[in-house]
């Protein structure tokens, strides 16, 4: 019994990593949405969407840019992760460990909305998305249209923003960004990252153009331990969890921590 147990979990083994070839080819055949278009070679829109309504995507975008909408709440749709902490960065993440094996060369994440009122109210999606200059992108740059700039210091264990009426509002969550940051650091990030830096700045938003070669940069089993951290860690709430990536995208991604990410809209 013990032998055929063996040879039983062998079997197995085999046939699990067999379909994940087969489901990595799958989705990399599937991802030739992406490929020559009119906003360049081999680019791709990925969309972060909870509830917001999408058809603006389709009514604006079809025929013009390739997309794809990651949902964190319907289970039933094409493009969907089961990991609900983390706001956008978990259909990121998500994406990047789905097609890891076929990125195309330019990714631009987004959040699925067309237009946040409350934040930029002459912000358009759809419209600011065709006047992007894709290959003037060096290796990442911000696609926020807040004006909401960041700035942590770590060793004073404060956050401070260079607009006033924000300093007025901060909440207690805000107060808690530089022992977030840290906390994610110490269990997530340091192996790969190397030290925390002290200081961080940040077009915030969450929202960003990188090139592939700076997502490749890590490995695949990185992504997926972010996704899992963002699962599974009991230490931040799920909100600031979200906010640790959105300091920490840049840094990621081979920018350099203490100076403000390059805005493309500048």
């Amino acid at each position: 019994m013990g032998l055929r147990a063996a040879r039983l979990a062998v079997v197995l083994t085999v046939l699990s990593l067999l379909l994940q070839v087969e489901s990595s080819q799958t989705r990399c055949i599937e991802g030739r949405w992406w490929g020559p278009n009119s906003i360049g070679e081999d680019s791709l829109i990925v969309a972060a969407r909870y509830e917001e309504d999408v058809s603006w995507m389709a009514t604006h975008l079809q025929g013009i840019m390739p997309f794809v909408v990651y949902n964190t709440k319907d289970s039933s749709a094409m493009h969907y992760t089961a990991v609900h902490n983390g706001n956008e960065a978990a259909a990121y993440l998500q994406f990047v460990v789905d097609y890891y094996d076929c990125l195309p060369a330019y990714i631009a994440f987004i959040h699925a909305h067309q237009r946040d009122m409350k934040v930029a109210p002459d912000f358009d999606m759809d419209k600011d998305l065709q006047l992007v200059n894709w290959k003037s992108t060096a290796g990442f740059a911000s696609l926020n249209r807040s004006n909401l700039l960041w700035h942590i210091i770590i060793s004073q264990h404060s956050r401070h923003s260079r607009q006033p009426q924000q300093q007025q509002q901060q909440t207690d969550y805000h107060k808690q960004a530089a022992r977030a940051v840290t906390v994610a650091w110490d269990q997530l990030f340091g192996a790969e990252l190397g030290p925390l830096p002290d200081e961080l700045y940040v077009n915030g938003g969450g929202q960003f153009l990188v090139r592939r070669e700076r997502v490749l940069a890590h490995s695949r089993s990185f992504y997926q331990d972010c996704l899992t951290w963002l699962d599974e860690s009991l230490d931040l709430s799920p909100w600031d969890k979200g906010m640790v990536f959105e300091y920490t995208w840049k840094s990621i991604f081979g920018e350099a921590a203490a100076v403000l990410d390059k805005n493309i809209w500048s």
